[in-house]
């Protein structure tokens, strides 16, 4: 669920904040009665900057998703998102473009890896088969030879 992030100070029912991130934290500050909020942001892959991508509007509207504690923030003024800057897996600064390329190979060496597992896991099962056919073999001689 979704929720509008709304100042909590008595008096304020503000929805406007100024935004910044700091230690993998994302800080809000009430557009009306400056109230400070900080907001973990450990899961987000991105740090928001303090500024509209379309308008360069520093007002932004805040929603929390409760469910998977994501955070999303829009323009005050035209609606759009706040820049962002993109945090590869070494914690470096990367495009949205290099991360995401670095996202499908991180992706496909899983993929290849479980595919190699399988392989183990039928040459395994090829390798069984084989001592099953035998040890029956042995059983079936030794019945024919009972008799």
């Amino acid at each position: 669920m979704i929720r509008t992030v709304v100042c909590e100070k008595d008096g304020c029912s503000s929805n406007k904040f100024f935004i910044g991130s700091e230690d993998e934290k994302l800080n809000l500050i009430c557009a009306q009665c400056e109230s400070r909020y900080s907001i973990d942001s450990k899961e987000q892959d991105y740090i928001m900057l303090p500024n509209c991508s379309n308008c360069n509007n520093d007002t932004f509207k805040v929603y929390r998703d409760i469910e998977n504690k994501s955070v999303y923030a829009k323009c005050s003024k035209c609606g759009a998102v706040p820049e962002k800057i993109y945090i590869d897996s070494d914690g470096i600064q990367v495009s949205y473009e290099a991360k995401l390329l670095n996202d499908i190979k991180q992706i496909m060496y899983l993929v290849e890896q479980r595919i190699y597992n399988l392989e183990v896991n039928i040459k395994d099962l090829e390798r069984s088969q084989n001592i099953l056919e035998q040890s029956l073999a042995y059983i079936n001689k030794y019945l024919v030879e009972k008799d």
